[in-house]
């Protein structure tokens, strides 16, 4: 969850991925200090003293690092009216001077190259692209 690596602090937590994981066979389950350990983490998460709460307005751009903070999404209920629908677009970047990843890394995004294509959905054949227009 938590590396040091190019003189940084880097982290990548997921619990829902860490819990799915467990349906293998290979992944062995997690011992009472782990529980204990995800359980702390979850609750510094979710005290306020440790977190900012940002609400989303219409035309609002928001930029994280998900290596650098821990930041989940809330439920939402979103109207029937599909001109009143939510439309949020999701675009993950991987700046030429961004941060290094950790050779760990590797094994979710594939490339951890600094500038090169990190994570995301890849279609074959499918030109990458985030209309602004609701249609």
């Amino acid at each position: 969850m938590f590396y040091r690596y190019g003189g940084h602090g880097t982290v990548i937590y997921v619990r829902d991925f860490i819990e799915a994981a467990l349906r293998f066979d290979a992944v062995p389950d997690l011992t009472a200090a782990q529980v204990e350990a995800l359980d702390m983490v979850d609750a510094m998460a979710a005290d306020p003293a440790f977190h900012l709460e940002i609400a989303f307005e219409p035309g609002d751009i928001q930029f994280l690092h998900n290596h650098q903070m821990l930041h989940p999404r809330t439920t939402y209920e979103d109207y029937p009216e599909p001109e009143r629908r939510r439309h949020l677009l999701r675009l993950w970047l991987s700046a030429p001077y961004g941060r290094e990843l950790p050779p760990a890394f590797a094994q979710r995004y594939g490339e951890i190259a600094v500038g090169k294509k990190r994570g995301g959905i890849h279609v074959p054949g499918v030109a990458l692209s985030a209309p602004v227009e609701v249609v």
